[in-house]
């Protein structure tokens, strides 16, 4: 049973944003287009990983994906996915690399093999081992029972291709369309039941409880300002920016197209580029590119924003 769904992560959401803000010419276009196709790609892999995780042996199991908690020294880490069972914790890490990769076992690192050589992308290995150490010292902390914790990880690009092929590496490292059956052997070798259906939901209940989003900034992150942005309604037809508001449409004036409710996403942009979830009628003129308070006054009423405040002293929340 999934019990925490995952999530697109906030710092995957700024680097959408920026995507779409951030003119191509920026100077630092070309360092937020790195880490987008890489966050991206990511958890495009976590979803692909999801779906054969979805394949548990027996109907006890519970499933919390993309849970971010502090240990018991108040250290947050982070697990792809988490599966548990009256048995056994099972930790997934999901790596979505094509071409041909390698685990070093003398120095525990992910090395990716190309044309022009090689690349170390970190050690999968003693990251896992971690995050067994601190799940471990969490359920030692609640005083349930003491758990068997198994590691994987799971390969999730279906281009990728595994070198040097050790007894070890191939108990600890696993394709995605394989998890299934590698979560069925681990199932067969751990019989006995260590948790109670009441120690499974203590210990579930305590990591949706610590469980804490990424506080993220693009803003600060990149050390960019508001003048760094493209502002307005951005075209969907064309991605021209800014569309104008014409009676009840907005318009493009470089391809005609037109929309009657852009702002929907145009307005989630503002937070999610570091300006914070709260706005005012002047600085929401700035963003959307509005002359008029009145026709900014009526767009955010139609946005249903929680808000606080009267006339020119209101302040507006966004989501």
């Amino acid at each position: 049973m999934i019990t925490k769904d995952r999530e697109k992560p906030l710092r995957l959401l700024a680097h959408e944003a920026a995507m779409r803000r951030v003119p191509k010419t920026h100077p630092k276009h070309p360092q937020i287009e790195q880490e987008f196709y890489r966050l991206h790609y990511g958890y495009k892999g976590e979803q692909a990983m999801d779906y054969f995780s979805s394949f548990l042996p027996h109907k006890n199991y519970r499933v919390l994906h993309g849970l971010r908690i502090p240990d018991t020294k108040g250290r947050h880490f982070q697990m792809d996915s988490l599966l548990l069972s009256p048995s056994h914790c099972l930790i997934l890490d999901s790596k979505y690399i094509s071409g041909k990769i390698e685990f070093d076992e003398d120095t525990g690192s992910l090395i990716r093999h190309n044309e022009t050589g090689q690349e170390r992308l970190g050690d999968p290995f003693a990251q896992l081992a971690r995050h067994k150490i601190q799940l471990s010292s969490i359920i030692q902390n609640l005083k349930l029972p003491s758990i068997p914790i198994y590691t994987q990880i799971v390969i999730t690009h279906k281009s990728a291709t595994l070198i040097k092929k050790s007894p070890i590496i191939l108990k600890n490292v696993v394709f995605h369309t394989n998890l299934p059956t590698r979560i069925k052997e681990i199932d067969n070798i751990q019989t006995h039941t260590c948790f109670s259906k009441k120690d499974t939901n203590k210990l579930v209940k305590t990591l949706l409880n610590i469980h804490q989003d990424e506080d993220f900034n693009l803003l600060n992150y990149y050390g960019l300002s508001s003048s760094d942005f493209i502002r307005g309604v951005i075209c969907q037809n064309c991605a021209h920016a800014p569309m104008h508001k014409a009676y009840q449409r907005w318009l493009c004036f470089k391809c005609g197209h037109t929309e009657k409710k852009p702002l929907q996403q145009t307005v989630k942009d503002y937070p999610l580029l570091g300006f914070g979830n709260k706005i005012t009628n002047r600085e929401f003129r700035e963003f959307i590119c509005l002359h008029s308070s009145h026709t900014a006054y009526r767009e955010l009423l139609s946005l249903n924003l929680l808000h606080q405040g009267s006339k020119k002293a209101r302040i507006y929340y966004i989501e």
